[in-house]
């Protein structure tokens, strides 16, 4: 499918651009950089990994901070994907987690939990040892309002 190979362009971008940023950025700058909606989502992404993890390295808050501004950034082509496939939605719900060497991202409607979510695969970063993600069997979960 086309959003399919839209949405993995646009993931594999977000690993190149994930590489310079964490060399160069803080957490904050990025943060900065976000609309209020993906700054609340990486705060409640911070918060749902904690009540895992308990402590989170920079490293983790780092990447939580860069899939917020990868969905930012790329939300226009991501949500109108999600409209096609759910309808109109202000919420949404996000669960990150780790599959094997992959990143995945997964998209869906907190009003429909029997409808599967949209799946986004981001490449691994070339450096995650400091990089704390959990299983699918307890993702880090947060919602998204628009």
């Amino acid at each position: 499918m086309v959003w399919d190979i839209i949405l993995q362009a646009a993931a594999e971008v977000f690993v190149g651009a994930a590489v310079g940023a964490a060399v160069g950025y803080g957490v904050a700058a990025i943060i900065e950089g976000l609309s209020r909606a993906f700054a609340r989502l990486w705060e409640n992404l911070v918060a749902s990994a904690k009540t895992i993890f308990r402590y989170l390295t920079d490293a983790t808050q780092r990447y939580l901070a860069l899939v917020a501004q990868f969905l930012d950034n790329n939300w226009p082509q991501i949500e109108s994907y999600l409209r096609q496939e759910f309808g109109y939605r202000s919420e949404w719900l996000l669960a990150v987690f780790r599959h094997g060497i992959d990143i995945i991202l997964a998209l869906g409607d907190p009003r429909n939990m029997n409808r599967q979510p949209i799946v986004i695969s981001l490449k691994p970063l070339k450096d995650q040892q400091n990089v704390q993600l959990p299983t699918m069997q307890s993702p880090i979960v947060a919602t998204l309002t628009i």
